[in-house]
């Protein structure tokens, strides 16, 4: 496995072919290729991390575990950190063709359920509501390598730009959603409950479960299912991380057994996200309802282009450029639960 490529000794020598202007349109290809490659792995290899844990699920017997971890064992290992929690509340919708944005329907369903007798009509309310558009947008950025760089094979400076690039790339798009996130989030803050003489503990379970109340109670009536045990998602900063678990490990024997009144964890599915974002700072762990009209749309994936030779410096390189958007059309799905 190599830093850039499966051969990176193959892609230097192209490279310095194309350097010399002496490669043909078939070896051009080949290094767009591998540099298209590299820049997009943290998203090719989320989708075989997912179907590898997909295909240990298949597993029947135990003959099958060794093919499949030789199929995936470099995909595991090769998985590069980078934070992508914030996909987990977007839903990807897509776009018209071409068009550069979507509709977002804010609409009341007016449909009305009732006993029928048999042969009679089901009667349909008006069904009222707005709409809204949402846009995607560009995201793009250059790398460079000297002249130097490529007819001295310094392979460890190259990697090294390469990586920053693609973790500007990456760490900016999660920055993008996340504060889509926050900025619906701040507009719902539940306060922290209980009293100061209560337990930490015992007052971060009752500020969980009304956050969580409260997010379903606000959305019961939007048509988005069953909101007494729709799934949430919860970011926080892993500095809360302590405190949350044992909020979520505390039972209501343990907290009657400290002769302190109180409850658990709501049973209601919440999935705790950790990360370091800065729009998930510690003390404001963000709730949200995913899907519904917190919504993604991608036109172009990030996709490199060759940047001719500059010849007043010999330096070349790729330039990334990405189209998406992202909405948050209804702040009722997010909230923040103040711990303190």
């Amino acid at each position: 496995m190599g830093y850039l490529c499966k051969n990176d000794t193959l892609f230097l020598d192209l490279a310095q072919k194309i350097k010399k202007g002496v490669a043909t349109d078939f070896e051009k290809k080949k290094v767009h290729a591998a540099i298209q490659a590299f820049f997009v792995l943290p998203e090719t290899q989320k989708k075989k991390i997912q179907a590898f844990k997909k295909r240990i699920q298949a597993v029947s017997v135990s003959t099958d575990l060794p093919v499949v971890i030789a199929d995936s064992y470099n995909v595991t290992i090769a998985e590069d950190n980078y934070d992508m929690g914030w996909e987990a509340t977007f839903r990807e919708v897509p776009l018209g063709e071409n068009q550069d944005f979507w509709e977002i329907d804010d609409v009341v369903n007016g449909i009305v359920f009732g006993k029928i007798q048999e042969g009679q009509r089901l009667n349909l309310d008006t069904v009222t509501g707005s709409s809204a558009l949402a846009y995607v947008d560009y995201y793009g950025a250059a790398l460079g390598w000297t002249d130097k760089m490529i007819r001295y094979r310094k392979l460890a400076k190259m990697v090294e730009k390469a990586r920053m690039f693609r973790t500007s790339f990456w760490t900016n798009k999660g920055n993008n959603f996340y504060s889509l996130i926050a900025a619906a989030a701040d507009l719902n803050v539940t306060a922290y409950q209980g009293v100061a003489g209560n337990p930490r503990v015992q007052r971060d379970v009752l500020t969980i479960n009304l956050c969580a109340f409260t997010l379903g109670n606000d959305n019961k009536d939007k048509g988005y299912g069953d909101m007494a045990n729709a799934p949430l998602i919860m970011y926080a900063n892993p500095f809360d991380e302590d405190r949350i678990e044992a909020a979520f490990r505390v039972t209501t024997a343990a907290l009657t057994a400290g002769q302190q009144s109180g409850t658990s964890i709501t049973k209601r599915p919440i999935t705790r996200i950790y990360t370091y974002n800065d729009n998930i700072v510690s003390g404001s762990p963000r709730m949200v309802l995913p899907g519904r009209k917190f919504q993604k749309a991608e036109d172009m994936p990030l996709t490199m282009y060759q940047i001719p030779k500059d010849p007043l410096t010999l330096n070349e390189g790729s330039a990334g450029w990405a189209i998406y958007g992202g909405a948050a059309a209804d702040t009722d799905q997010a909230r923040t639960c103040t711990l303190g």
